[in-house]
């Protein structure tokens, strides 16, 4: 059996997510490692440059198209991705951990890993040195493979061909450093063209953060956990009044039945600031 996903996140994004049944995707540059991408892009290309892949097609073709993944993928990470940015959702399979607490805010709603999969696409992120080699080889290989198949069957790059492009920026996406290993995070990743009329701003540190919202189904909340922090009763007692609140309205407007959802307070003795 899968175990559960956690989200930790603060006050005020946890009330919007639980009032609008909507989860907030930030724009990867601007998440706590200040190396998001980059480490995934350096095994990508290393990848991409090394000897040429045995891919069953004509060595031609299969030139062509690691060739073109070359410029395409270099070309996306230095000027595209300002206008295709990709937003990401952060899940961890650590629950009730206190460096996530500290590090994203005292709430953390928890999702049955099974039913939350089912509507949004997951990736499990790497941090191991080997299995990062070992991953970017093989997505590189895909999408050499499929690409030059797409050339020979159409005669020039068509549109389910660029996709191949998409497999290898989602692959470096989800490569983090190993000193991140212990968030063990899973990822909800999606890439959105600019200008966006859904695109939305919050207030971070005296930056403007670029999110999107992503809707998911509401009976994947099993709990809602209350982290250590000051007046910790007092925010177990309004958590629970709001998730109350919000389930009455779900199961009014949608007249659909869903499981309980809980309240839990951690027991770590940490006093936060």
């Amino acid at each position: 059996m899968q175990q559960n996903l956690f989200h930790y996140t603060d006050a005020l994004a946890i009330k919007s997510i639980l009032e609008n049944r909507e989860l907030w995707l930030s724009d990867i540059r601007f998440l706590n490692d200040s190396q998001e991408m980059n480490d995934g892009v350096k095994y990508i290309v290393e990848a991409l440059v090394s000897d040429l892949p045995d891919v069953g097609l004509s060595v031609g073709g299969t030139l062509y198209a690691r060739d073109y993944l070359m410029e395409a993928f270099d070309d996306h990470i230095s000027y595209g991705i300002d206008s295709e940015p990709t937003f990401v959702c952060s899940f961890s399979e650590a629950g009730n951990q206190l460096s996530q607490w500290r590090a994203y805010g005292g709430y953390a709603i928890e999702f049955d890993r099974e039913l939350i999969q089912s509507a949004l696409d997951l990736f499990v992120c790497i941090y191991n040195d080997e299995e990062k080699k070992h991953a970017a080889s093989y997505m590189v290989r895909e999408a050499i493979h499929e690409l030059a198949s797409d050339i020979e069957k159409h005669g020039e790059v068509s549109p389910e061909g660029v996709m191949c492009l998409s497999m290898l920026v989602r692959t470096a996406s989800i490569f983090k450093d190993q000193s991140f290993y212990e968030e063990k995070e899973v990822r909800c990743a999606v890439d959105i063209p600019l200008p966006d009329s859904e695109l939305k701003f919050r207030s971070r540190g005296g930056l403007l953060i670029p999110y999107v919202t992503l809707a998911f189904p509401f009976a994947a909340i099993k709990a809602i956990h209350v982290g250590p922090m000051r007046d910790q009763e007092l925010a177990f007692t309004s958590m629970k009044a709001l998730v109350s609140n919000v389930t009455h309205d779900f199961i009014s407007n949608s007249n659909e039945s869903i499981s309980e959802i809980n309240v839990v307070m951690s027991k770590i003795p940490y006093r936060a600031p």
